[in-house]
């Protein structure tokens, strides 16, 4: 079985006090969780059998990828995401138009209270964490939903993790050059900060006792978005991972993922009929779980 590799995807934004007029921004985290054989990525990967005994994803499914968009009101807009020669394989709310490897949403400003359990999907139980950031109430008339976010899955080739690291024969990552520099070691006591070189990274060379500063994880988190993120949307990142970086008797290796890489996974556009101004920032994670000798 090839592996499969799964993205989470959120996405929100802040409005700058001096941003120009007619002007809004689109903000995006995910995290691409990698494993040897029979990956189960996602946030909150630990819950969805639980949850959704139904919910089977296919091989190669990239998840939850969650949109916000933030700035001022419009009308007649479409989002669109572009996954290349992969498949969009999930969407909510129906996309009003679908292509291969393209689904598009029409979307204006919304009015009123955004529903509070009116989603129904394999991340449900994430949805008050996204909810949390503030955004524009999206809505689309031909659904007559109004929401926070949209929410889509893709597939992806199986070829990305050999962008950056092969596997030991211990099931541990070998990293193949100078792609990833920086990561945080999750051991049960909390995070640790490392480098990352040229070779296999062995967890046993770093302390796994000791209480650990826990701001350290959110603090890593907006450093390496270059603070192009609001802290509230590093918050939500934390809060829907941290079950899975935190599992008792787990152990993770997590790091920033270059732009170059991130976008063979999927683009983004927001367009309007009328001139204006739109801001892209995209953050991914990676996240390997560690094969430990206990």
């Amino acid at each position: 079985m090839l592996p499969m590799i799964f993205v989470l995807i959120l996405i929100g934004a802040g409005i700058a006090s001096d941003a120009p007029e007619d002007w809004n921004s689109v903000h995006e985290w995910g995290v691409v969780v990698f494993e040897e054989t029979s990956i189960q990525k996602c946030g909150g990967m630990w819950k969805n059998l639980e949850l959704y005994p139904d919910y089977e994803p296919e091989l190669g499914e990239v998840r939850a990828p969650v949109v916000w968009i933030h700035g001022d009101p419009f009308l007649n807009a479409t989002f669109a995401v572009f996954a290349g020669d992969q498949s969009i394989t999930f969407t909510y709310p129906v996309p009003d138009r679908t292509d291969p490897g393209v689904v598009e949403w029409d979307i204006s400003t919304g009015q009123g209270p955004v529903p509070s359990n009116f989603y129904e999907g394999p991340f449900g139980w994430a949805i008050d964490y996204w909810r949390n950031v503030q955004s524009i109430p999206l809505y689309q008339e031909s659904s007559g939903v109004t929401e926070g976010f949209l929410y889509y899955e893709c597939t992806v080739g199986y070829e990305f993790t050999a962008n950056f690291f092969d596997w030991s024969q211990s099931g541990n990552p070998v990293f193949t050059g100078a792609v990833i520099k920086d990561a945080l070691f999750f051991t049960p006591y909390g995070a640790i900060p490392v480098t990352i070189h040229q070779d296999e990274f062995f967890p046993t060379d770093f302390p796994l006792g000791g209480e650990i500063d826990p701001q350290i994880v959110p603090d890593t988190f907006y450093s390496w978005a270059d603070r192009r993120l609001e802290p509230s949307e590093i918050t939500a990142l934390w809060e829907t991972w941290k079950p899975v970086f935190s599992e008792e008797g787990t152990y993770w290796l997590v790091f920033p993922i270059p732009e170059e890489y991130y976008n063979q996974i999927s683009t983004i556009r927001l367009s309007f009929q009328e001139e204006r101004n739109v801001e892209y920032e995209r953050f991914f994670l990676g996240a390997v779980e560690l094969r430990i000798q206990d």
